[in-house]
């Protein structure tokens, strides 16, 4: 959140810009056996979940700044993260919270995406309907193809650069690896657009990007 205070300086008042600090980076707790297929160990796909991870916990305070966000993803991802909470905002709703990583299983990694060495695609099912405004845990996970297209910078760091939903991916039968963060995410406070801290541009993010 971002709050403004007031300075005085030279008998001139003015307002400076605050971050709230972010509290504890959460733990995360697997629900039964932490997933362990054969993708499982690509580094694309560690990634990924590096990403599913601090998405969730920026939506969880409103925070597109963080750094592990900005670690694992590029800055259009993080933009795309802060949709959610600013439509919810905008529609005087309290922005959802996500009870831990959305839940996922990769089900291929094509490296070399589109020619470049540096560039991948992970497929796999992601969790429908996974944040709420208390941050329920649904009784049921039902999963919907999605495609991210990572990225690998030239320190060598590995992000979500995009996603596009895959329709005609099957996921009506797969099992979908649950974790929940600990401690649990308490419902969100914010009500103006103005406490939601946007995605700016970082050092690490490529020119132009």
């Amino acid at each position: 959140m971002v709050v403004l205070a007031a300075v005085t300086a030279g008998g001139l008042a003015g307002c400076r810009v605050q971050k709230r600090p972010a509290p504890p980076y959460p733990a995360v707790e697997w629900q039964g056996a932490a997933p362990s297929g054969p993708l499982e160990s690509d580094p694309w796909v560690q990634a990924t979940r590096k990403f599913l991870e601090a998405e969730a916990v920026a939506r969880n305070i409103n925070d597109f700044s963080i750094p592990e966000l900005v670690q694992s993803a590029s800055r259009d991802a993080r933009s795309r993260a802060a949709r959610p909470a600013l439509d919810d905002v905008k529609q005087k709703r309290r922005p959802d919270i996500l009870p831990g990583p959305t839940p996922f299983l990769p089900l291929s990694v094509t490296p070399n995406f589109r020619g470049d060495p540096d560039r991948a695609a992970v497929r796999g099912c992601k969790a429908t309907e996974w944040s709420s405004e208390q941050g329920d845990v649904p009784t049921e996970l039902k999963g919907y193809g999605v495609e991210y297209r990572m990225e690998r910078l030239p320190d060598g760091t590995m992000r979500v650069e995009t996603s596009v939903g895959i329709p005609d991916l099957e996921c009506s039968d797969v099992t979908l690896p649950m974790a929940l963060f600990v401690p649990a995410p308490e419902p969100s406070d914010v009500t103006d657009v103005k406490d939601i801290v946007i995605a700016e541009r970082a050092d690490i993010d490529p020119p132009g990007k």
